[in-house]
């Protein structure tokens, strides 16, 4: 606890700007505050809180309309009331520097509209920070740049497979590749496959099957092809061309 939580909590809650209206002193013992800190927010003008809170809302908007620029759209054109409600709760703190400008409070927000939106924003919503977290991860973009070795594209790739830092593989209970328009997502469960590029688009996103989304988390770096392959069961020819055509993509790699 400390003055920072004490002004966020004022700035966002009604109730705690009324308890340094009638009760300061409860107010700083609950936030450990000095006579100091305290006069100090108790000096502060109305309308200078007022101010404070819309440049903190709309820097809020500003952060995480950069990494989910659909969900910010959806809820602001037709759930305004649960960004409204968003917004009043979170606080805000310092993050370290290196995090992706915005990065934090879009996690937030996604895990947040988890259980409080409609699913299909929800699932949206979940889509969009995969996207932006694989955009700026370092190790995804290294492997992107660096690519898969071309293999053969009759066989699979020799060797323990591994699947590349470039790749993600997720599930989703709407089909989340058809929008936006969010709120018309097909509800259709629907296995993506993110691929980070070092040319643009950065990301490409592809609907897959069961099947090759099981060759693609089988390949954790422990078995070899016709291991996936039999773990994963059904046609084995298909699942080697699967595999091969993997490899090429620079998706599935041999163990380094």
């Amino acid at each position: 606890m400390g003055v920072q939580d004490a002004l966020a909590a004022l700035l966002t809650r009604e109730a705690e700007a009324a308890l340094l209206r009638e009760d300061p002193v409860r107010l700083q013992r609950r936030y450990e505050l000095s006579d100091a800190e305290l006069a100090m927010l108790r000096g502060a003008a109305p309308d200078g809180y007022r101010v404070t809170y819309d440049g903190v809302r709309g820097k809020l908007r500003s952060a995480v309309a950069a990494r989910l620029p659909d969900t910010v759209a959806e809820l602001l054109g037709r759930h305004r009331p649960l960004w409204e409600e968003f917004a009043r709760g979170l606080v805000r703190r310092p993050q370290p520097v290196e995090r992706p400008f915005g990065m934090w409070e879009s996690e937030r927000l996604t895990a947040w509209l988890a259980t409080r939106a409609t699913p299909r924003l929800a699932a949206y919503a979940r889509y969009e920070l995969a996207r932006a977290a694989l955009a700026h991860d370092r190790d995804a973009a290294l492997a992107a740049r660096a690519a898969a070795p071309a293999a053969p594209a009759d066989r699979p790739p020799g060797g323990a497979l591994r699947l590349s830092a470039a790749a993600r593989v997720g599930t989703y209970t709407h089909d989340v590749t058809a929008g936006p328009p969010i709120g018309e997502l097909p509800a259709v469960r629907t296995r993506v496959l993110l691929q980070r590029r070092w040319r643009s688009p950065v990301v490409r996103a592809y609907r897959i099957g069961d099947g090759t989304a099981a060759l693609l988390e089988g390949c954790d770096g422990t078995r070899d092809a016709g291991q996936v392959i039999a773990v994963v069961g059904g046609d084995r020819a298909r699942a080697a061309e699967t595999l091969a055509e993997l490899a090429l993509a620079g998706l599935v790699w041999p163990r380094s």
